[in-house]
């Protein structure tokens, strides 16, 4: 069952929450939810709400334990003692309604009013009532969507101007019709010292507490990719359970016939983790080479409610429905998201540099793809030698036909300069330009920075320095990449099969641990590696089959650079065909701003498309983002 709130101060009854709960009532507004957890009344006469789902609480020390007193939840500030996914709703003795969620707003919170002054507040788009205009769409929220990886409108955005979302650490509050946002400060996490080697064993504790507290007596599926981050998963749950407590679920991935399955090596190696550890391995057929239609037709309903666009989410959705033919009464379902972000911002895929003989350099090359978004080259930049560092010089080498912007004048505006880069570019090198962007109009690009720059960015602008860095990136991903179509809908898609989707990565202690690693960790040109401490566990903390981390990482492109995963889905999958019957009708284009989008360009990746031809690069980007959102009914 969906994880699903609707609140109003409606008196007229919403025929799209007939099947939801009615939690509370009376002659003000109405509360409705599932995952209930507690209501209670504190020594004001307020009443509390809790829905949602509690891994703990830490009160004394770093382990999470049950919850002693809900009325731990009373307090917006407390939110950084408890772990889990939740809304609080708290209605005061004088009928104000105040909302909010965990730490990191990983439960949704909507809102909107109609003509007549009536407030809605739901965890998804479907539940809003039909007394609720939608309004036009947001033109600066679909070029987020169509150009910001991972194809959802940022944290406090939605495809609908009438429709607003609730940001990182902010609370709604509604009183007769008057809406107030209010919001905590964020208090940034400086860097420790390299030298202080202590910490990694203080990492393992913090990261073995985050797997056991979110773990099942009865069943514990883990989403197997093979790599680094599901294996450590893996690995801490058989140093604290029996094997018999645990079982996995990978994807067999066959795009096209023309490509196969593209994901063998992966697959070889899961297994063999499966085996070192003796734990069942169950294979998940992502097979887009003939049912992508009924796969999107049957999935559609959440993508549309979240507003998701990445075509990782319809992976999710199959691994998530792979997951419930296996789960036992209470199992859990781990996934390793946010780690590659979280420990090197996202370099750590073996990527950045292509080499045939070496996985070692290819890691390395993660390693300078990270530096440049660190505090060593933020000075370079700031000082204004930042094209003599041999880095820059060499990744330079890649970008030869890109745009890039000149430096900005000033250690603040340098820094608001670097951090845009880094969530709103596209390029993920320093200074690349929105201007790379085809499918946007000079006016569609100015307009999504701005916007976008003035909603996430311009609060910090002064308060970000060489020792709060990464802390920043940290709370920024939450608006960003985190909460798109590639990471939030594991947690969605395993709601819609009834199962808790677990992800210790996204654990404040381990995020807190993060912020406040050094750049030598892992995230600069020392030698040690990517996701230092989380290797340094594997390594001397845990039982792990290092060895097996030997050879082609995972797919394709591990032996063959041509080969892009894109390519196979946009031009030789059966999603070819279908979005060929959808682009039928060209009344698709009717949402795009001619002010903000470049009609020609899109109609002419479209006849592209239609015509039978191969579509690269951008292209494949593009008709993707702009595919979908009619095959799944976003807008």
């Amino acid at each position: 069952m969906k994880y699903r709130i609707y609140c109003s101060n409606s008196k007229k009854v919403n025929k799209t929450i007939k099947s939801t709960p009615l939690i509370y009532q009376n002659n003000n507004f109405s509360i409705h939810g599932t995952h209930f957890i507690k209501q209670w009344k504190n020594d004001e006469g307020n009443n509390f709400f809790l829905i949602g789902d509690i891994i703990g609480q830490r009160v004394l020390g770093d382990k999470l334990s049950n919850i002693e007193s809900y009325t731990l939840f009373e307090k917006k500030e407390n939110t950084t003692l408890i772990e889990g996914r939740y809304i609080v709703i708290e209605v005061t003795n004088q009928n104000k309604v105040s909302i909010w969620a965990d730490q990191f707003s990983r439960a949704e919170i909507f809102w909107a009013k109609n003509e007549n002054g009536d407030i809605e507040v739901t965890s998804g788009i479907d539940m809003f009532s039909e007394d609720i205009n939608m309004g036009p769409i947001d033109q600066n929220s679909l070029a987020q969507f169509i150009t910001i990886y991972g194809n959802r409108p940022l944290k406090k955005h939605t495809l609908h101007e009438n429709i607003n979302r609730l940001g990182i650490l902010e609370t709604f509050t509604f009183s007769n019709d008057n809406i107030y946002i209010n919001k905590i400060e964020f208090k940034p996490k400086t860097t420790f010292s390299k030298e202080n080697t202590l910490k990694l064993n203080k990492y393992a504790d913090f990261f073995i507490e985050s797997v056991r507290a979110r773990s099942s007596a009865t069943q514990n599926i883990v989403f197997l990719s093979s790599g680094w981050d599901s294996t450590s998963i893996l690995a801490t749950l058989c140093h604290l359970f029996d094997a018999s407590k645990i079982e996995c679920i990978i994807g067999r991935m066959k795009y096209s016939n023309r490509s196969e399955i593209i994901n063998q090596f992966e697959l070889d190696r899961a297994q063999k983790m499966a085996d070192y550890y003796n734990v069942k391995l169950h294979i998940v057929e992502l097979n887009y080479t003939e049912s992508i239609k009924e796969f999107i037709r049957d999935s559609k309903s959440i993508f549309r409610s979240q507003q998701f666009g990445g075509f990782t989410g319809l992976n999710h959705w199959l691994l998530a429905k792979g997951a419930k033919k296996i789960a036992h009464p209470n199992a859990v379902v781990f996934a390793g998201e946010i780690s590659d972000g979280a420990h090197n911002l996202g370099f750590s895929q073996y990527f950045s540099i292509y080499h045939p003989s070496s996985h070692s350099f290819r890691e390395y090359s993660d390693k300078m793809a990270s530096y440049l978004f660190g505090p060593t080259f933020l000075s370079q930049l700031i000082n204004g030698n930042h094209e003599d560092d041999p880095v820059w010089k060499i990744l330079m080498s890649y970008y030869k036909d890109s745009k890039f912007d000149s430096p900005k004048q000033g250690k603040d505006d340098i820094t608001a300069q670097l951090l845009s880069t880094f969530f709103l570019s596209g390029g993920r090198i320093p200074l690349y330009s929105k201007d790379n962007s085809k499918i946007l109009t000079e006016k569609g690009r100015k307009s999504l920075l701005i916007n976008a720059e003035e909603t996430y960015l311009n609060e910090f602008k002064g308060k970000v320095d060489f020792n709060n860095l990464y802390s920043h990136y940290l709370h920024l991903y939450h608006s960003f990449h985190w909460q798109g179509g590639t990471v939030a809908t594991l947690e969605h898609m395993c709601d819609a099969f009834g199962l808790k989707c677990r992800l210790p990565f996204i654990d404040q202690k381990i995020i807190g641990f993060l912020s406040e690693m050094p750049e030598s960790w892992g995230r600069g040109l020392e030698l040690n590696n990517t996701k230092f401490p989380l290797k340094w566990m594997l390594t001397n903390r845990i039982d792990y089959p290092i060895h097996l981390q030997e050879g082609p990482h995972s797919y394709l492109y591990d032996v063959n650079p041509s080969f892009s995963h894109m390519d196979e889905i946009v031009n030789a999958s059966s999603l070819t065909l279908l979005f060929r019957e959808l682009f039928q009708d060209e009344d698709f284009i009717k949402i795009y701003d001619p002010q903000y989008f470049d009609i020609n360009y899109i109609k002419g990746v479209v006849s592209k498309l239609l015509s039978g031809k191969t579509l690269e690069g951008q292209e494949l980007l593009d008709i993707l983002s702009v595919g979908n959102l009619i095959a799944f009914g976003i807008v």
